[in-house]
């Protein structure tokens, strides 16, 4: 398998070299497209299956969170290479070509898959692994015009790419020894806490009013102004793509982590889950956010994250979280704009993510210290697998 990985990289450096020497039409930014095959080729000829030595075996980390980022869109770059020359100017030729394309990506991910993700052991590599492949599928979106399409994110590539990341996170999490979320709830669950949970984060909707009159007053939501294709990309990617990476991924992992008290474990993973959700948010100031603005959004989703995390590990499940993550999205931090953070912040908004966070940050404080709630959070534990069967 290791030699058919690194086949695969070679194969592709070639077929992309070939057509960055032609200078093919079919690739749009050639220089980034041979750079980026270049090192997947250097790193991928320089993983090993099992290092002995220990030194070895942390540059072999390293090499896979780097074939992680940079694999797919190089293996997607050299495919639609070889499909240009098939693509019509009918539209059953070009879908005919991308489907074909595709399933070829697919099967040619198997040995990245084996090789490059599952083998990853520990806490924080297996978290970084996770965001870093989320991040590396958006990528293979920019292959759209190749086939024809108009790259935007509508593009037939894009919810293939995302459809393939929850597939490749949901085996790998299962390789890795943990449990897929369930459906139902917790039997310890008080149903008075968990509403007060569920209002609390729906508190999130009054970001919507524009001022506090409003709020109070004549107070009309409105969704955010897109299209439906739109509005399902935002509750799959934004909603389901962040829960399922923050509160699935890195909260069980966390939840792992060898501390002897259960409620110190618990807090720990809270804390630190919610963090990075928060840190995450902090790449918008590339795309022109201010500091001020960044830095709101990035107590804003900490303040969430929070909650969130108290309601996964209260119910046992991340799909009440990815429900509320949609619609506050979509409703209390509508599109219409770009949202509240794409600009100048008014002082309703500002005063409004403050007291929403200190409320939300109370009702988490509450529920870690109630004994009842306790029980519910020990149910959740006994759902994921302990260190000891790593």
């Amino acid at each position: 398998m290791l030699l058919v990985f690194k086949l695969e990289c070679f194969l592709a450096f070639i077929i992309i070299g070939t057509a960055f020497l032609l200078k093919s039409s079919s690739s749009q930014s050639p220089q980034k497209e041979i750079i980026i095959a270049g090192i997947s080729l250097v790193f991928g000829t320089c993983l090993q299956a099992e290092p002995a030595k220990r030194l070895a075996a942390l540059v072999n980390n390293l090499l896979r969170i780097i074939l992680v980022a940079l694999f797919p869109f190089t293996l997607m770059s050299a495919i639609s290479i070889l499909a240009h020359p098939f693509i019509g100017t009918l539209s059953i030729q070009k879908w005919t070509v991308l489907i074909i394309s595709l399933v070829v990506f697919i099967f040619l991910l198997i040995p990245y898959v084996q090789l490059v993700i599952v083998p990853t052991s520990g806490i924080t590599l297996r978290i970084l692994t996770a965001y870093v492949l989320t991040l590396s599928f958006t990528s293979i979106a920019i292959t759209s015009k190749t086939f024809g399409f108009q790259f935007s994110y509508t593009a037939p590539i894009v919810p293939f790419a995302i459809i393939s990341i929850f597939v490749i996170l949901i085996y790998t999490m299962k390789a890795w020894g943990y449990k897929l979320p369930k459906l139902g709830i917790n039997s310890k669950v008080s149903y008075w806490w968990l509403l007060l949970t569920i209002f609390t984060a729906l508190l999130n909707f009054g970001m919507n009013a524009g001022s506090w009159a409003r709020l109070f007053g004549h107070f009309d939501l409105a969704l955010g102004q897109t299209s439906l294709v739109g509005i399902t990309l935002m509750i799959v990617w934004t909603g389901f793509k962040e829960e399922f990476m923050f509160r699935y991924i890195a909260l069980w992992a966390l939840l792992t982590a060898k501390i002897k008290s259960d409620k110190n474990r618990i807090l720990v993973a809270i804390l630190i889950s919610s963090g990075l959700f928060g840190i995450s948010h902090a790449s918008n100031i590339l795309n022109g956010q201010s500091i001020i603005e960044t830095f709101l959004q990035i107590f804003a989703a900490f303040g969430v994250g929070m909650l969130f995390s108290v309601i996964t590990l209260y119910t046992g499940n991340i799909w009440i979280v990815v429900a509320l993550h949609s619609m506050i999205d979509l409703i209390g931090y509508p599109m219409t704009n770009g949202g509240p953070f794409s600009g100048s912040m008014s002082s309703y908004e500002i005063e409004f993510i403050i007291i929403t966070r200190i409320i939300e940050l109370v009702v988490v404080f509450l529920m870690l210290n109630n004994h009842k709630v306790q029980e519910a959070f020990k149910q959740t534990l006994g759902n994921i697998r302990s260190t000891s069967k790593n």
